[in-house]
């Protein structure tokens, strides 16, 4: 995202001292607020213009944590509250109930494949929650699972080792150095033949480790360093810098007194996650067929969504100082969504000519437009070429088909002609904007000005326009591998 980038207090509009600016001209430096900046359009291309000089405009940015992430986590608590998000977390409980009856009723050497399964559809919508919600998207949306290993298997590996923090150190600590005595209930579970049926775990003696204090600071320290652990997993750090201390250490104290937010809302939610899992236990003794598990995954669902929340929020806020994404990204415009509104300056000129009556088409103009399609239809590429450049006024070009426009684009960025693709590409948009035609005509473009023209962030505004106009299309997808993890 390009523009001034705002450290200070905010700047005040050189013509209107009582607004806030939110732009600032590139040639005349002026402060400028929404009624000092016109907002003007060639063929496609919208700008900004100040109204003092007439110079281009960008805006004034300002890092996202200007709003402390404590304010952004007040609506937590709505998030899975919202019709997009009970169809999801309803459809999550249903396979995890589905995957829980299956690991139950399965025999023993095969219990870890519906097991498995279950956690990688957890966690991988968990992850899914963290990195949407980073994006700034502001519901709940379904995951994809279209790779096995990539969207079940590797999330439930991350999810495994991060939350094996809580309670691996505790587990050794009692083996190794309380010398525990479990190992005879153990060694009795493994000699019954039942166990390799039922997989059923043995009745243990809690009493004596839960009272060491020693296994309650290990498990404190663990549940300190987790949130950590989760959003580097989230940010697709390798398992290495996920589980290096000194990486992880270093990322919560560089996030300071956001670590400390986000400690205090994730152990709220810990209260609450006993809480519902208690009412899911109370559910489950109810005995309803089906209903009773499918009840008691969709109550101890909540939580952990509002958990992924609070961890996309803090990612959304500071992920640049976790390394997650540019720090572009972070920059957003000072004044939110508010619009120029100002009215572009009239034409100060000699007075133009009157233009032609736009029903009538001269016939040289009519010949073209004849001699273009049926070159485009035989696809000689050469003629078209030179045909094309002969429509200038946009009244003409808005008489060619979509498809014809798209093949002249297509045609001109294998010639090395980008300008005339620029406009070729750009007319396919502009004549059918919801014809199969316009969203392929922006995803060329967008390579052009990504690959040819050099001009990156015009490549990603097009492809943020192509997202949102035209969303689940082929167009859509590959739009979005083009775009930053945090658009």
């Amino acid at each position: 995202m390009s523009g001034f980038l705002q450290n200070t207090a905010p700047a005040v509009c050189q013509r209107h001292p009582e607004a806030n600016a939110g732009w600032r001209c590139d040639n005349c430096q002026a402060a400028l607020c929404p009624d000092c900046v016109a907002t003007r359009r060639a063929i496609s291309t919208e700008y900004l213009s100040c109204e003092l000089c007439q110079g281009r405009v960008l805006p004034i940015l300002v890092h996202r944590s200007r709003i402390p992430l404590a304010v952004r986590l007040r609506d937590v608590w709505r998030y899975p509250f919202t019709q997009n998000g009970l169809i999801v977390l309803t459809s999550l409980s249903v396979m995890l109930a589905l995957c829980r009856w299956l690991a139950a009723e399965t025999f023993l050497l095969l219990k870890w494949l519906p097991a498995l399964f279950g956690i990688g559809f957890f966690w991988s919508a968990f992850f899914h929650v963290i990195r949407s919600t980073a994006r700034g998207e502001k519901e709940l949306d379904a995951p994809e699972f279209t790779d096995l290993y990539g969207d079940c298997v590797a999330p439930a590996l991350r999810g495994i080792l991060g939350t094996s923090l809580l309670w691996l150190p505790g587990l050794l600590y009692l083996f190794f150095i309380k010398d525990w005595g479990a190992q005879k209930e153990v060694n009795q579970l493994l000699e019954t033949p039942e166990f390799y049926i039922s997989g059923a775990m043995p009745q243990l003696d809690w009493s004596q480790a839960l009272t060491d204090p020693i296994l309650w600071l290990l498990v404190l320290a663990g549940a300190a360093y987790l949130p950590m652990v989760l959003l580097a997993a989230a940010a697709g750090h390798n398992l290495v810098k996920m589980l290096n201390p000194v990486a992880v250490i270093g990322n919560a104290l560089r996030l300071g007194r956001d670590f400390t937010v986000t400690l205090g809302a994730l152990a709220v939610l810990a209260v609450a996650l006993v809480v519902a899992r208690l009412v899911a236990a109370g559910i489950l003794w109810l005995g309803m067929p089906v209903l009773s598990a499918l009840a008691a995954e969709l109550v101890t669902c909540f939580v952990p969504f509002m958990m992924a929340r609070v961890l996309g929020l803090v990612l959304y806020n500071r992920g640049d100082v976790l390394e997650y994404g540019d720090a572009s990204d972070y920059l957003e415009p000072v004044l939110g969504v508010v619009q120029p509104r100002a009215e572009p300056p009239p034409f100060r000129g000699p007075l133009a000519a009157p233009e032609p009556d736009p029903t009538v088409v001269p016939v040289p103009i009519g010949e073209t437009l004849a001699a273009l399609a049926q070159a485009v239809e035989a696809r000689d590429t050469g003629k078209a070429l030179s045909l094309y450049p002969e429509l200038k006024e946009p009244r003409f070009l808005k008489q060619v088909d979509a498809a014809h426009h798209l093949f002249v684009g297509q045609a001109a960025v294998a010639q090395g002609q980008y300008e005339l693709a620029v406009q070729a590409l750009e007319s396919a948009a502009d004549v059918a904007p919801d014809g199969p035609a316009a969203s392929r005509a922006l995803v060329l473009l967008a390579r052009v000005y990504a690959e040819r023209l050099k001009e990156p962030e015009r490549a990603e505004s097009i492809y943020r326009y192509v997202v949102h106009r035209y969303p689940n299309t082929d167009a859509s997808r590959f739009a979005q591998t083009h775009l930053s993890p945090t658009s």
